[in-house]
């Protein structure tokens, strides 16, 4: 058993890594990776209360050792402080904004660092030891703050006795690990974008996201001209800028559906679509459910036939 114990950015660009950090060698093959998606459901998720599960502060000192590992996975996003975590003979840092995902069986030691909590994100799986046999046995990813919002949505979710709960944490953990499958074998060709570019656009985005902000005033956030920018962005997000705007406009839209009390119509209109079918499509593309749906399975009726 485990014991516990932005202003617009001054430099746009930094180098990319031509491998991912930590113990994992590298991704597997497409193969592999879509036989272990393919056995991903909300019935592995290991969703009991304790420190290995839900958001957590952890007080400084803190300690994870589990010299046997567990008998599944383990994922970890860092939102605040930082830690580090010794597997395989190497010691990696973990700060704000990483993701880490140790595999069944595989030793570990996780250790606060600094005088600071360290606040996670953390939730279990179960193994299966076929489709598990060709991972590495762990994954460390820096700079991953895109994932923060799967993340807490998924830990959120995983207690919830809702309608709907099961195929929207299958669906929120097929959006976490396909991006982390497609990180850990991802080499890309030049410069990304800079952490505070990153954070300069993400606060830009999501201060303006009712006015529909267009690609060039992103670029020009970031002190970049637009084509160039919207290259350096694709490499650095995986996903074209049109496309992440979208993203992030229906995970605030999920938001206002759980805690507003305003019909589907009116929170499409707050987010600037003038079509509430074109956002009904939308949101389903990211979610995987229509926003009739997901706020069905929040428990909360309709407002006025709007709603509807």
């Amino acid at each position: 058993m485990p014991k516990s114990s932005v202003a617009p950015a001054a430099t746009a660009v930094s180098p990319s890594r031509t491998a991912p950090p930590g113990p994992y060698p590298g991704g597997p093959d497409e193969d592999t990776v879509r036989t272990w998606l393919g056995g991903v459901g909300a019935q592995r998720v290991v969703a009991r209360p304790g420190p290995l599960h839900g958001l957590h502060d952890l007080p400084a000192g803190w300690s994870l050792e589990c010299p046997a590992g567990l008998p599944g996975h383990l994922v970890q996003f860092v939102v605040g402080g930082a830690c580090t975590v010794s597997a395989e003979g190497e010691q990696r840092p973990l700060t704000a904004g990483s993701v880490l995902w140790v595999r069944p069986g595989a030793p570990f030691v996780l250790r606060g660092t600094g005088q600071r909590p360290t606040t996670v994100h953390r939730f279990r799986l179960t193994g299966d030891p076929v489709a598990d046999a060709p991972l590495g046995p762990a994954l460390c990813l820096e700079d991953a703050w895109d994932l923060r919002a799967p993340f807490a949505a998924l830990t959120a979710e995983l207690p919830s006795v809702l309608p709907y709960r099961d195929e929207l944490v299958r669906g929120l953990l097929l959006v976490l690990f396909s991006a982390l499958f497609r990180r850990a074998s991802w080499r890309p060709d030049g410069v990304l974008l800079s952490a505070s570019a990153r954070y300069a656009v993400e606060d830009y985005v999501d201060s303006t996201v009712a006015q529909r902000p267009r690609v060039s005033d992103l670029a020009r956030v970031a002190g970049l001209s637009p084509d160039y920018f919207t290259r350096v962005f694709r490499r650095t997000f995986g996903m074209p800028p049109r496309e992440w705007i979208v993203a992030r406009r229906i995970q605030r839209a999920a938001v206002l559906l759980q805690r507003h009390d305003r019909s589907v119509a009116q929170v499409a209109a707050e987010l600037g679509y003038t079509d509430s079918f074109l956002f009904s499509r939308q949101f389903k593309a990211v979610t995987g459910l229509a926003p009739q749906n997901y706020r069905s399975r929040e428990g909360r009726p309709a407002v006025g036939a709007a709603g509807r």
